[in-house]
């Protein structure tokens, strides 16, 4: 899923000392997901934590990136995939971090829409060692597109058509978490990538248009 407006900001990304909101509507959503997601192996031991998003966690997962969100936000801009997912953090929220081992191997979050108060843009991306969670991952996604929806009742983005050809159960793991994905691709980006719509709320996914979406990591 990738993981920006596609409204082009022409400045570098920062990312500020925290990206949590002032908001004292979003602050009890963002507390009240601390250890409770966790997935333990054979030994009993946890295996995964999920805790509130910070720099530090950031600077974990961006040399790291996956091939296919390096890939998916490469496609979005010409800054390039370590900018646009350093954006994607300081504009959003609402972000937590995957834990495994004491090292952050995701990143979820959401971004809001400029000018849409009621609709955000929810975003992933990790390093391969996510890939290892898949049952993990599958369990936390419907928990966090909840959290997101608390805060945000319309939630859109693009999820880049290689990646989606590649591991197409991803429509599955996309609908369990309640989101509709459109069936055609459209252009987006700087060379007109084909990406998806997925929606969930009153916002079809057909009825997305390449002037409104953003996009993702997934």
């Amino acid at each position: 899923m990738s993981a920006r407006h596609q409204h082009a900001v022409a400045d570098s990304p920062a990312v500020p000392p925290s990206a949590f909101p002032t908001s004292p509507v979003l602050r009890p959503t963002v507390s009240a997901l601390r250890t409770g997601f966790a997935r333990r192996g054979a030994n009993g031991r946890t295996r995964l934590h999920v805790f509130p998003a910070r720099r530090q966690h950031l600077r974990q997962v961006l040399p790291h990136l996956r091939p296919r969100d390096r890939a998916e936000l490469d496609a979005l801009g010409p800054r390039g995939a370590v900018a646009e997912a350093a954006r994607a953090f300081a504009l959003s929220p609402l972000c937590w971090a995957v834990l495994r081992g004491g090292r952050c191997v995701a990143l979820f979050g959401a971004r809001p829409f400029p000018g849409m108060p009621d609709t955000a843009a929810p975003w992933l991306f990790g390093t391969p060692d996510l890939d290892a969670e898949g049952r993990a991952l599958a369990r936390l996604g419907p928990l966090f597109a909840e959290r997101m929806r608390a805060a945000w009742p319309r939630l859109v983005n693009m999820i880049h058509a290689p990646a989606l050809a590649q591991r197409p159960a991803t429509v599955h793991w996309l609908a369990r978490c309640g989101f509709a994905v459109a069936a055609h691709p459209m252009p987006l980006g700087h060379g007109g990538a084909p990406f998806h719509p997925f929606t969930s709320g009153d916002f079809p996914a057909a009825s997305v248009a390449p002037e409104q979406p953003t996009s993702t990591g997934g």
